[in-house]
């Protein structure tokens, strides 16, 4: 507690307070009057040996408080004392601590609708204490024996009795989807529905990755927090200038913050920036029932951090090999009294040379502001931004040469000195939530994102008969980017004959521009084994120009039925419509599509831990563009049939995911045959595989997360690649083992190891399967030691044995090396 919350209660005693407004009488009433007419009747049937058994009366009494009205709480997971202040807030009521009995110890959190008593049981679940009301509007905090003792010795459930609940177990009840997570184990997401949901009731694989784990990792970019993923592959760097990913053996860009994709053209202009990051969820399959225009592989999300009921501040510096230096600031404050307006900012800043023999260091400057405002007790209006800028040698990597990757060191650089990629991006957004009552709640929200990017470059074309040629052309490309999307959600939660809803009806609409101005020029060639720099390009062309425009709407609606207490069925479907036009010289090119994307998963519950589950789904993907003769091509489209099985093992410590799945995309662009330069459409490419995932924490102090993955990815139909080629950088069998252990007793209190191995087989390094990639193991370690829970210091050691391997492949001239042997070493610092 604060020295703020501190007071006098009572003749020269002296407690501690968080305080709360006097809206906590509006609810408190009807709750003691059904409390107290329920206790006489329980007390008499028990007394007459007739009545409901101890736990009946417990659920009869929380059936009580449910209808005597529920509020929403969120209230991140923490130190109790700031978890019991913002539930003091949120509740509107005085909660006193005489004996200062939540000093150390710490909450899971709460987010969702409750009764305020269930909330606060929740909140205290697991750290040994109990409360009474002292009157109408104060509640105090004590030790669970002495509640026992005192409800022993006759006290009600009425004014200055102490509040006894049934023992309850509590499912994800300390996490929110929107908020942090425990340990390494998640157990709720919102990616997968658009609602607050537990992941065993979710019918689709989806893999959280959480903050703790980024931080043990020291994971500086996306590639490297999902490495930790099944079936989740880098797919190189698109020349140094933002990350492509490969999610079950598809390529995408495209990457949701907070559940609202980028832009449809090229994703995001800059590398996504992990200081804000709270959480990484990758939802596997397509997913344009909920997100619209999106690859078939899945969609990575984003979650980003909040503003705390408490002040915070924490501070962290990484030094390392290559002249890593990266600072990052994270601070939050309330800044009312109450509570009601919070504030928090995330900056970072990164400078950095590389394994490669660059001219130039990289370097990366992003703050993220967020704001937030409890209008009153059902209403929140959160405010946003994100500014990123960056400086990055533009790099395309290594080339092929025969049917394997040309023999040349990892630190091979192939361009030039003016070889650079500069770029920022801003967004601004807003998110309104208003809960009408405790079934219905609406979420209002909007995004305005704009950037601008400048690349010079020296690219490669071809690697002559030779074998050491690489013939070059330089490019200077201008791009502009503008977004604006607007998202508005109304869920609800109903019952009809029994079977229980809760339905989610939504509209999204967008526009997005891209404005691509470049010029190309000669270049001199260069000598792969033998580089002499200095070229300077000839005369550049004329300009090329292209403008994208993209206008989309799309309606979607969803319902979560529980049929009983082990069947559950989620339905959805999607209608979009998509107008996008192409200007390239002037000539412009108009299309508009329509597509319906349906959902449909079945979720059985053998047991309260273990999920089986089935699901049909279905992505949508406009293109752009036109073939030879004109005709525009239609959207591309996926479609996939998965099953699997998820549980929860060792008293919910420990998750695993099973799941088999196929998937095919159609529609896919190929080269024209008979028309250099041109497109047809008649592509169809299919994956299927088996995925297991496995995280959480085996014994105390002692977490894992791990996967594995065999997946089967081949070109089913196509004008120009022989059927059955396997897509290019995609492994057939893929996997990861990471886990810390972390003292927990004695004078080495606070110590912890970290290892981890992460592998893939050998890949295909084109469609064409003209040449091979061979498969990699990785492994990492890491020291750390926490002094206290303020301070903290760690090395990280990635790529222990110096292995020399290929991250990923997308052409033969595009090949990205892994770094080798690389130490960091990080300084934490929490107040």
């Amino acid at each position: 507690m604060t020295a703020a919350s501190r007071g006098t209660h009572g003749a020269g005693s002296r407690e501690r307070k968080v305080r709360g407004g006097s809206g906590g009488r509006r609810w408190l009433a009807p709750s003691l009057c059904a409390l107290l007419a329920a206790g006489p009747l329980l007390g008499e049937s028990a007394a007459a040996g007739e009545g409901p058994s101890p736990d009946a009366r417990a659920q009869a009494q929380q059936r009580q408080l449910a209808q005597a009205g529920a509020r929403r709480f969120d209230i991140p997971a923490g130190a109790l004392p700031s978890a019991l202040q913002g539930f003091a807030r949120q509740a509107g009521l005085e909660l006193l601590d005489p004996a200062g009995l939540a000093a150390g110890r710490r909450s899971r959190g709460l987010a969702g609708r409750y009764a305020p008593e269930r909330a606060l049981q929740l909140l205290l679940a697991g750290s040994g204490l109990g409360f009474r009301f002292a009157n109408g509007s104060t509640v105090v905090l004590e030790s669970a024996g002495q509640g026992a003792a005192d409800a022993d010795a006759g006290a009600g459930a009425g004014a200055g009795g102490t509040l006894r609940l049934a023992p309850i177990t509590v499912e994800g009840a300390g996490e929110s989807a929107y908020g942090p997570v425990a340990g390494y184990k998640a157990a709720r997401t919102a990616t997968a529905t658009r609602t607050d949901t537990p992941i065993l009731d979710v019918p689709q694989s989806i893999q959280v990755v959480p903050r703790a784990v980024i931080e043990d990792q020291k994971a500086d970019s996306l590639a490297e927090v999902v490495k930790n993923v099944s079936g989740v592959q880098a797919g190189g760097t698109l020349g140094n200038r933002s990350e492509a990913l490969r999610i079950r053996g598809f390529e995408t860009y495209y990457f949701a913050t907070d559940g609202m994709p980028s832009n449809q053209f090229l994703g995001d202009e800059v590398f996504l920036d992990l200081a804000n990051v709270e959480r990484v969820e990758v939802l596997k399959g397509p997913a344009s029932v909920l997100y619209g225009n999106n690859d078939p592989g899945g969609v990575v999300n984003l979650v980003t951090k909040q503003p705390l009921a408490e002040p915070y501040a924490a501070g962290e510096l990484t030094l390392g090999s290559y002249d890593f230096f990266r600072p990052t600031l994270d601070l939050s404050t309330p800044l009312t009294e109450d509570g009601s307006l919070g504030f928090r900012v995330n900056a970072a800043y990164q400078r950095n040379d590389s394994f490669r023999d660059f001219f130039i260091d990289s370097e990366r400057v992003f703050v993220a502001p967020v704001g937030r405002w409890q209008i009153d007790p059902d209403t929140r209006l959160t405010l946003s931004a994100q500014y990123s800028d960056q400086k990055t040698p533009f790099d395309r990597g290594l080339v092929a040469s025969g049917d394997g990757v040309a023999d040349l060191p990892a630190s091979r650089y192939l361009g030039e000195d003016f070889s650079v990629y500069e770029a920022d991006q801003e967004r601004f957004g807003y998110l309104l939530e208003h809960d009408f009552n405790a079934d219905w709640s609406l979420r209002s929200s909007a995004r305005v994102v704009t950037g601008e990017a400048l690349r010079v470059s020296a690219d490669p074309r071809t690697l002559l008969a030779d074998g050491r040629t690489l013939t070059r052309r330089a490019r200077r490309q201008e791009d502009h980017m503008r977004e604006l999307r607007a998202q508005n959600d109304l869920v609800g939660e109903f019952e009809t004959g029994g079977v229980g809803h809760k339905l989610l009806l939504g509209l999204e609409a967008a526009r997005a521009d891209r404005d691509v101005n470049y010029v190309l020029a000669s270049l001199a060639s260069i000598d792969i084994f033998d580089p002499v720099y200095g070229a300077e390009p000839g005369d550049y062309g004329a300009a090329t120009v292209q403008d994208h425009r993209v206008y989309l709407v799309g309606g979607y609606l969803q319902d979560q039925v529980s049929l009983g207490e082990q069947w559950q069925l989620v339905a959805g479907g999607r209608f979009d419509y998509a107008d996008t036009r192409e200007i390239l010289n002037g000539a412009e090119t108009v299309q508009t599509d329509s597509h319906f994307s349906p959902r449909l998963g079945l979720v059985y519950k053998p047991l309260e831990t273990v999920s089986l589950y089935a699901s049909y789904s279905q992505s949508f993907l406009p293109q752009v563009g036109s073939s030879f003769d004109g005709q525009p091509f239609d959207p591309e489209t996926g479609e996939q049939y998965e099953v699997g099985v998820k549980s929860e093992l060792l008293d919910r410590r420990l998750s695993v995911t099973l799941a088999a799945f196929q998937l095919t995309r159609r529609n896919v662009l190929t080269a024209d045959p008979d028309n250099s330069g041109f497109s047809v459409q008649t592509g169809e490419q299919r994956s299927r595989g088996l995925e297991l995932d496995v995280t959480g924490e085996i014994l105390p102090g002692w977490r894992v997360m791990a996967s594995g993955a065999w997946i089967d990815a081949v070109v089913t139909k196509d004008n120009e690649i022989p059927v059955g080629n396997r897509l290019n950088d995609v492994p057939e069998f893929s996997g990861s083992l990471w886990s810390t252990y972390e003292l927990q007793e004695g004078e080495l209190e606070g110590l912890g190891f970290g290892a981890g191995l992460f592998a893939a087989g050998n890949r295909e390094g084109d469609l064409d399967n003209s040449f091979e990639i061979g498969g990699y193991v990785r492994a990492d370690a890491a020291v750390y030691y926490r002094y206290n829970e303020n301070l903290k210091a760690a090395i990280n050691v990635e790529n222990l044995f110096d292995a020399d391997y290929i991250e990923a492949a997308r052409s033969r001239t595009e090949i990205y090396p892994g770094a080798p042997l690389t130490v960091l070493g990080t300084l934490s610092l929490k107040f």
